[in-house]
């Protein structure tokens, strides 16, 4: 059976303010080799799909960026959207683009453009087995990793040790798969040392698969909103009137994440741990996290001058950042503006993006 890798790509990036921008967002910024977070996925994915077999929902307004990073892939694979409504829209409206154009059953993996992984060869090889997991049975696979520190900022999966085998739904390859039991977003910190703790909880890498089928079922029994919408705008796929009642059907949808809207209430979930190396890039916390350190733990980026500096990040881009008798912080600089906060707190640069925005300080977002 087709598998069909989907990236997520419309995320606006706004806890990695401000090198993160509405009209170059973070998964867009070349963090790392000289490469954006959306072209390493890219290229990882393409060590077992064809680009014709890959597609990329993004922004209207990061259409033509996205074609420039990737010139693989083909025009048609970008699936833009009006303006960003959360991901179960924009997994939905890639979902009936994919049925319009694939006429028998096929299974859909789902991958942010956020992430850091390292041995891409496991993680396609763990990729490759929960998708021919979804192809022979009515689960929705997701993919979790053993968490090293207790992350208040990343999701976290629960699940049973023992999952029962039932041979006539499940055949392949049930000692490596374990049902969910709880799905749970970014807890307090006392909660997530308790998940670490327990030995019960993985990561969350918002990545998984499942036969397009079932997952639309699990948007008409868990999302009936969304898949109403959806079956409206379906009727005007390759019609001229496709852009208006796209953007019309994109101001009803709820904004709500994949996560809590099916993920969480389906109890067709399972979770196959992988053993690949595996960061998320949502805040200037996680790029301290994954940043080689020196003796004092300090992780500098740029012309730094730093004297009695200690458990800092730290990145200059073209001016000497000078720093003097302080710890515990995250400098970033930016053509028009700098950044300073305390590390650890990167989760809570939205907070003052937000306020930017209401003070309608268009030019620094």
């Amino acid at each position: 059976m087709k598998t069909i890798a989907l990236i997520l790509a419309g995320g606006s990036g706004v806890r990695l303010w401000p090198l993160s921008r509405e009209h170059f967002p973070k998964q867009f910024l070349p963090l790392f080799e000289n490469k954006s977070l959306l072209q390493h996925t890219f290229e990882r994915l393409r060590l077992s799909f064809a680009p014709t077999d890959i597609i990329v929902v993004t922004g209207d307004s990061l259409s033509s960026l996205t074609a420039q990073q990737l010139p693989e892939l083909p025009q048609d694979n970008i699936i833009t959207e009006p303006f960003g409504r959360n991901t179960a829209a924009a997994i939905g409206l890639a979902l009936i683009q994919l049925q319009h154009r694939i006429s028998e059953e096929f299974v859909v993996a789902v991958f942010p453009s956020d992430h850091v992984i390292t041995n891409a060869r496991d993680f396609i090889a763990t990729v490759s087995l929960a998708a021919d997991t979804a192809a022979v049975t009515d689960g929705i696979i997701a993919l979790g990793v053993q968490p090293t520190r207790p992350d208040t900022g990343l999701g976290y999966i629960q699940a049973f040790h023992n999952t029962p085998h039932d041979h006539d739904t499940f055949v392949y390859p049930m000692q490596t798969m374990h049902k969910v039991l709880t799905f749970a977003e970014k807890p307090d910190i006392e909660t997530a040392i308790r998940f670490l703790n327990s030995g019960d909880f993985l990561w969350n890498t918002g990545i998984f698969c499942a036969k397009a089928t079932i997952l639309w079922k699990q948007y008409e029994e868990l999302l009936p909103d969304h898949a109403h919408l959806l079956r409206l705008l379906q009727k005007h796929l390759d019609r001229d009137t496709y852009a208006h009642t796209l953007r019309t059907i994109y101001r009803q949808f709820r904004s709500i994440s994949i996560d809590f809207g099916i993920m969480e209430k389906t109890r067709q979930s399972y979770v196959i741990e992988g053993e690949f190396d595996w960061s998320d890039i949502g805040s200037w916390d996680a790029m301290y996290q994954l940043a080689a350190k020196d003796t004092s733990d300090n992780a500098f980026e740029g012309e730094i001058v730093a004297v009695n500096v200690t458990n800092s990040f730290v990145r200059a881009s073209k001016k000497v950042i000078a720093l003097l008798d302080v710890d515990d912080l995250i400098v970033v600089e930016a053509d028009d503006v700098l950044l300073i906060c305390r590390n650890g707190h990167g989760q809570n640069i939205k907070e003052l993006v937000d306020f930017l925005r209401r003070k309608n300080m268009k030019e620094l977002l």
